[in-house]
């Protein structure tokens, strides 16, 4: 069967790679008597060109290259190096200009000047300082190593190695600018350097250029398919793109070719971890701790998935193990007190808070963590502070938004309140929090706005029966009394919580049939809501989440108990399944109440109007998160057992 000329260049592309010039160049040659034109081909036999010192031959090809297809850097370095190796360092000039101006960065192929006007310097770099720069690198003497490949740089600038090792060293200490120039000149000295590129790729992607960062990693890998690194590399980028079964596939692959690549194993559970994979997740965890036992990253990632899965004591242990490897591992100690905020000990999580903050003074994330602690002390004018810190260093922080402009409402900030409200508006801001305090401020100041999220969230409520669809008792609630009496997961500390307790983590990351058939139920109904609004004007359904995804929890309370007046803030929509409902003789008793707001809101002549919902066995009730609600105490033997869940969006 005859190939096609793609296949023919592969082949070229493929024995070219690995060294057979003649294999590649005859490849090359039937191309272009098929297309004397064709510009990859032309490029590929312009490097071979090169590669034996035959200049003269190489530009012309080059040039045919270029004149068919401008748009390709590489072109543009490959022509430019021929004419300042011909010595033509005018034409060099020129071209690097009509390169500038098709938009690529003239300081790449500038680079290649140093060659000319007689600055090639015949003195050689020595393997002494080759090894010496080494041994700094491999001993961590960074600083030394810096100076050295800086002096090697300036005397040697059209020596890849210096470059190389700058960008490592710069890309180390998070000086991500510099770490992307120096990687530049090390790809543009050394096109076909793989390592080279996987490193640009590594600069662009902590740069947060992720399409170019692929394009480099991509690249190495053309050039060695066999890299570990680059494949890994990839991985990474891919996560971040949020393509993560491609990630998966790449860790993977890093890890077919090194089985010890332990980061590969550690950022393999991230990546499954995210995909819903627990169990999977958590055995890719203990593989990376078992290769490298003292790699804290991997034990604060345990930790994170510990803890997401509700159990509490184990993600405790693995943050603290986590610390005492690496005591100034800021993550680590941010994520410790973000357990003991779940268990309620808040004293020690806002101290575990300040001591990131003290090891990482820009770590936005804790500044956020610790006003969420503060505003669970009462500590509300602290609180502010700390979510205004998290907005200064984060200027498009939409939680510290929303928790600022909760907080001001909360000290009766009017005008600071009011100026917030007016500026998320205006970014056309639409979630559960800026929905609610809309909501509470018109009952408390008088002041009508614009309600992005739902202008009139009562109208949403929506009463399920899920004993018509199901055998209720079979399907759920025997299989949730069998859960919550095996005690897989840690409980959680609820204020709002009287006389009961609520399971921590997410009840949905536990993968099983149980977990899965109930998330199946939830999300048709779901769906059945979003298609009977589906006419709604509000941002509620006009925004719905593309993607998303279901955080769950159980509630279980004892006679006398309540749940006390709240929203959802990070929900879009919220809703519960009633597992049981004891029998009461008084009226209303145990009931759901959802309302525009809280009764002290109403200060004025309006009123806060309220919906009283007569739950029983089987009931689904779903309403949009920003609608305030509670329960009536109830009074009976029986536990009261619910099923809460929001549906949060991924996108």
């Amino acid at each position: 069967m005859e190939l096609t000329i793609a296949q023919v260049l592969q082949q070229g592309i493929a024995a070219h790679n690995a060294g057979n010039l003649q294999e590649a160049e005859r490849a090359y040659q039937a191309i272009l008597q098929s297309q004397p034109k064709h510009p990859e081909a032309n490029h590929k036999l312009g490097l071979i060109a090169i590669s034996v010192n035959q200049i003269e031959a190489a530009l012309p090809l080059f040039k045919v290259a270029l004149d068919v297809n401008p748009n390709i850097e590489q072109f543009w370095m490959s022509y430019t190096d021929a004419l300042v190796k011909n010595n033509q360092l005018k034409d060099a000039k020129q071209a690097i200009k009509k390169a500038k101006k098709k938009g690529f960065d003239a300081k790449k192929l500038q680079v290649l000047l140093y060659q000319s006007n007689g600055r090639v310097d015949t003195k050689v770099l020595s393997q002494v300082q080759v090894n010496t720069l080494l041994e700094h690198c491999q001993n961590g003497r960074f600083g030394d190593a810096e100076k050295l490949a800086l002096s090697v740089s300036k005397e040697f600038p059209q020596h890849q190695f210096a470059w190389k090792v700058l960008g490592v060293i710069f890309g180390q200490s998070g000086r991500n600018s510099e770490a992307l120039n120096a990687n530049q000149m090390a790809v543009a000295l050394s096109p076909e350097d793989p390592e080279a590129h996987s490193n640009l790729g590594i600069a662009l992607q902590k740069m947060g250029r992720l399409d170019e960062a692929e394009a480099s990693a991509s690249k190495a890998l053309a050039l060695k398919p066999d890299y570990a690194e680059a494949h890994y590399n990839l991985g990474i980028t891919l996560q971040e793109l949020g393509r993560l079964d491609e990630a998966q596939l790449s860790y993977t692959q890093a890890l077919a070719l090194k089985p010890d690549f332990t980061e590969a194993h550690s950022n393999l559970g991230n990546t499954l971890k995210e995909l819903g994979k627990s169990d999977e997740a958590e055995a890719s965890y203990i593989q990376a701790i078992a290769l490298k036992p003292d790699y804290a990253e991997a034990y604060s990632n345990l930790g994170n998935l510990h803890k997401e899965l509700g159990r509490l004591d184990d993600a405790k242990v693995s943050y603290t193990q986590a610390i005492a490897l690496k005591p100034n591992f800021a993550e680590a100690h941010s994520n410790l007190a973000a357990t003991l905020q779940e268990w309620g000990r808040s004293d020690e999580a806002e101290a575990s808070y300040n001591k990131a903050i003290a090891l990482k003074p820009g770590f936005a994330g804790a500044h956020f963590n610790l006003g969420v602690t503060l505003e669970a002390l009462g500590r509300f004018n602290e609180a502010e502070v700390s979510y205004t810190q998290a907005i200064a260093l984060k200027p498009n922080f939409a939680d510290a938004h929303n928790n600022l402009l909760r907080c001001l409402y909360l000290l009766d900030k009017q005008a600071l309140f009011f100026d917030k409200l007016d500026f998320l508006i205006n970014k056309e801001t639409a979630n559960a929090t800026t929905g609610s305090l809309t909501s509470r401020s018109a009952l408390k100041y008088g002041v009508d706005k614009s309600n992005l999220f739902c202008r009139k969230p009562l109208q949403y409520v929506s009463h399920i029966d899920m004993n018509s669809q199901y055998d209720f008792e079979e399907v759920f609630a025997k299989k949730v009394r069998i859960f919550l009496n095996e005690n897989r997961i840690s409980n959680r500390k609820q204020s709002l919580l009287v006389n009961g307790y609520q399971t921590s983590g997410n009840l949905f990351n536990i993968k099983n049939s149980f977990t899965d058939e109930i998330q199946k139920a939830i999300r048709l109904e779901i769906e059945k809501y979003r298609v009977n609004f589906k006419d709604s004007k509000d941002g509620l359904i006009k925004k719905w989440p593309i993607d998303y995804s279901l955080y769950g929890w159980l509630i279980s309370m004892k006679s006398g108990g309540e749940l006390k007046p709240h929203i959802h803030s990070n929900g879009w929509l919220s809703g519960s399944l009633y597992i049981n409902v004891p029998p009461d003789l008084k009226a209303d008793s145990g009931r759901l109440v959802v309302s525009l707001g809280e009764e002290k809101d109403a200060t004025d002549t309006r009123i806060n109007v309220e919906n009283i919902i007569n739950v029983v066995t089987g009931s689904l009730v779903l309403f949009p998160a920003s609608l305030t609600h509670y329960t009536i105490p109830f009074d009976a033997e029986e536990d009261r057992i619910v099923l809460a869940f929001d549906v949060k969006r991924n996108d």
